[in-house]
């Protein structure tokens, strides 16, 4: 039996996916970066999570967001389909999209630090693979300091996908994870971390000998093009992260916690007990199968 995770509403998530075989089919242009940035806002929309920073990379793309309603899988399911089809067409990719028998990614943020660190990692992420020497230079979709700061980002319906009844123009708003009360200490301390992260960033590049390859040569990547190093599959998938002892400990309690509520109830389900009450945040015999979960 596959333990599944636990969906609870107003819960914050790094997610990332990744694309089939790691191709450069999120390669960024502008074409692109409409299309994601149109997904992307229709869907929060649509199920009303809260998006707080995105990052397009050419292969993989990631995003911080809160679970407000905790219908995660609806969402993700919706968005990577709408951008799957409008890559197919813009690229001419009659193969899939996405990464195959592998799961998108989801790791719970629980907690301010957690999720400072998570952002900043999301924009720095052009930084640290060496492909441009700032977040802003990246010429795809970025949550930048300065977008964070505006707090919105526009985007109009593709040539491509979407009927003529889908919204002409959509906004992408970007708000304050829900951890933080107050929208300028918080875009302050994610500013004193950056301005000590990305330094290291390129000092570590600097001593490996590397360089950044540049946003025109970024661009002109073909979008069938990989990366050398290929990346191990099949590895571990985090569900939580915790940057100090407690916090981990924490974590992993409440996740023991709910697998095993979960066991017990799947037995007694699968036994035909259909009035068994499954823990908490236990999604898709719920959503499917009619069983019923504790609130």
């Amino acid at each position: 039996m596959t333990l599944p995770r636990c969906v609870l509403p107003n819960r914050t998530y790094l997610v990332t996916r990744r694309c089939i075989g790691r191709r450069f089919l999120l390669r960024p242009d502008d074409a692109l970066t409409n299309v994601f940035l149109y997904c992307l806002a229709l869907g929060a929309k649509k199920y009303g999570v809260a998006v707080h920073a995105l990052c397009a990379m050419s292969n993989h793309y990631h995003l911080i967001l809160t679970d407000t309603e905790g219908v995660m899988p609806d969402f993700m399911a919706w968005f990577n389909r709408q951008l799957a089809m409008c890559i197919k067409r813009l690229r001419r990719w009659d193969e899939v999209v996405w990464e195959p028998n592998v799961p998108y990614s989801a790791v719970e943020l629980g907690g301010p630090s957690e999720v400072l660190d998570k952002v900043a990692y999301v924009l720095s992420n052009p930084v640290s693979a060496a492909l441009v020497r700032s977040p802003a230079r990246w010429p795809g979709a970025l949550s930048t300091l300065g977008t964070l700061r505006s707090g919105t980002v526009k985007a109009t319906r593709p040539p491509v996908w979407f009927k003529e009844n889908a919204p002409q123009t959509v906004t992408l708003e970007l708000s304050i994870p829900p951890c933080f009360a107050d929208r300028g200490g918080y875009l302050q301390a994610l500013d004193t971390l950056l301005s000590n992260r990305l330094p290291q960033l390129r000092a570590e590049l600097r001593r490996q000998g590397r360089r950044f390859l540049g946003r025109v040569r970024v661009r002109k990547a073909v979008v069938t093009d990989q990366p050398a190093k290929k990346k191990e599959r099949f590895g571990r998938n985090p569900t939580f992260s915790a940057l100090t002892r407690d916090a981990w400990r924490a974590a992993v309690q409440r996740l023991r916690a709910f697998r095993l509520a979960y066991r017990t109830a799947y037995r007694a389900w699968r036994d035909g007990d259909r009035s068994v009450e499954f823990p908490a945040g236990t999604w898709w015999v719920v959503r499917f199968a009619g069983a019923s979960a504790a609130t």
